[in-house]
């Protein structure tokens, strides 16, 4: 076991996420945030204001507290624009190694570009798209095309210079917002390969876009408290910028979702993107929760090797953070598995719910780690708010109620507050992926992988099971009868072994 901290010394905020690593996975054990905004007054030959570095190097010095109250911990301290750009650099540098032992890697806009990149495609099941990482001082722009980078630049404004350039921290009027959109759709077409990212989803790393999802969630009363992976189209991003780009800082401190400490620069940021949707015609927006320093997470713990299957790695990690019996649930799985490609005639399941049903098989004892008694409840609340990458919000709600359902039939979906998220067809899904997750489960009652086989054939006269075990088979054979009348009322057929 090992701790780390990644710390991220940005143009707007400091930022440090404390880690702990244990044979290949890991979870977050802490995560600060102190607003510095190192970029913010800087003198006309471009050198941080002293103030504001010593404000820095205060907040790096608590940090690192932090870091070593766990005892033994990496710290990885790392700096981009406001400090890549300052002409006193080496002057700052000096004085976080003097005064704190600190080593600080300044990152070239590339080095920065590519650690967002991994950050999102470690952690998001996107092959093709447009990330854009909105800071205080730059903005980063990545094309991905097939899950590598195929372009990537580093432009030189951000939440704060745009915010100064314009005069837009109290107010923007009719025509500084044309003046302002003159001005980004001049900057964004000297990106020649911009033209050819047109219709590709956007995927939006940082603060910035956080709340703009945050906005859109409060709006619509949004029933998941998750950024990550959370889609809007662009037509709504749109109309939340209309709405609010005349307000001043205290109309904006008003808006449900903007954190107070940013609403001064926040209509700047927001800008950017807003015409970056309207230069490259994105259908949508995603939310990122994961950039710069996850990218550098995923370095740590495998090196420039991306993620092949971003949600077996989440459900493994997931796994052996909570200490699930790992044989049992992969078993069950396995005759999950089989049993939905051997009921197909049945369920009628259009398109791929495999993901689903790996989710809430591999899942379906989380919380026995909390408590057995009601351990579906637990389970539920887990599997809605676990960190789980690689499934959109409604498939991941779907999974938990497809585990639920597998333990307790008459669960009434309804008079849940996910419901509104979910059609006729995907309630239709849950329903069939639960009974067939609860007959998985009886044939794995034992927890020792007794049943290696389940073979299944379709009759007029009934469904029938035949088992290939390692033993006797009258306890597996009696749970499943015993959801006999369940499998019946769904699937309008029989039970029956042979």
């Amino acid at each position: 076991m090992k701790n780390i901290g990644i710390i991220d010394i940005g143009s707007n905020s400091i930022r440090l996420m404390l880690i702990e690593i244990c044979d290949n996975y890991f979870r977050i054990l802490d995560e600060e945030k102190e607003t510095v905004r190192l970029g913010m007054d800087m003198t006309a030959d471009g050198q941080l204001n002293p103030l504001r570095m010593e404000k820095a190097i205060s907040t790096l010095s608590n940090f690192k507290s932090l870091c070593e109250g766990l005892g033994e911990c990496n710290i990885f301290p790392v700096a981009t624009e406001a400090v890549r750009r300052a002409s006193n650099q080496k002057e700052f540098l000096h004085l976080v190694k003097s005064r704190l032992d600190m080593e600080i890697r300044v990152l070239t806009g590339a080095e920065e570009a590519y650690y967002d990149y991994f950050g999102v495609i470690n952690s998001m099941e996107v092959s093709n798209g447009l990330i854009m990482d909105i800071g205080g001082s730059s903005t980063e722009l990545i094309w991905v095309e097939n899950k590598t980078i195929k372009e990537a630049i580093s432009l030189p404004f951000g939440a704060i210079n745009i915010t100064d350039q314009f005069n837009i921290r109290e107010k923007m009027n009719s025509s500084v917002e044309k003046e302002l959109n003159t001005y980004l759709m001049g900057q964004f077409g000297k990106v020649a390969w911009l033209g050819g990212v047109m219709n590709l989803p956007l995927i939006g790393v940082g603060g910035t876009v956080r709340n703009i999802g945050r906005i859109s969630r409060k709006n619509i009363n949004y029933p998941i408290d998750r950024s990550h992976n959370y889609q809007m189209d662009s037509s709504e991003v749109l109309n939340i910028y209309d709405y609010l780009k005349y307000n001043n800082p205290e109309q904006r401190k008003k808006i449900k979702g903007l954190s107070k400490d940013r609403s001064d620069m926040f209509l700047g940021a927001f800008s950017v993107a807003a015409a970056l949707i309207e230069f490259c015609n994105n259908p949508q927006l995603i939310v990122s929760g994961s950039g710069l320093r996850e990218g550098l997470l995923h370095e740590i713990l495998h090196g420039d090797q991306v993620i092949k299957d971003v949600l077996e790695f989440s459900l493994d990690n997931v796994m052996k953070t909570l200490n699930i019996d790992k044989p049992h649930a992969h078993h069950v799985w396995r005759l999950a598995e089989s049993l939905y490609t051997q009921l197909r005639p049945l369920h009628k399941i259009n398109g791929n719910s495999y993901k689903i049903l790996k989710t809430a098989a591999l899942l379906n004892d989380c919380g026995k780690t909390i408590n057995f008694y009601s351990y579906h409840k637990h389970t539920f609340y887990m599997m809605a708010n676990l960190p789980i990458n690689g499934l959109s919000h409604k498939e991941l709600i779907m999974a938990a109620y497809t585990m639920m359902l597998s333990v307790k039939e008459n669960f009434d979906i309804e008079k849940s507050p996910y419901v509104k998220l979910l059609t006729k067809e995907d309630k239709y899904i849950i329903q069939r992926l639960g009974i067939i997750l609860r007959l998985a489960e009886c044939l794995d009652k034992k927890r020792n992988g007794n049943i290696t086989k389940a073979e299944c054939e379709l009759r007029s006269d009934g469904f029938f099971i035949h088992l290939e075990s390692k033993g006797t088979t009258e306890g597996e054979q009696k749970e499943v009868l015993d959801m006999g009348a369940y499998f019946s009322k769904a699937f309008g057929k029989t039970l029956q072994f042979e």
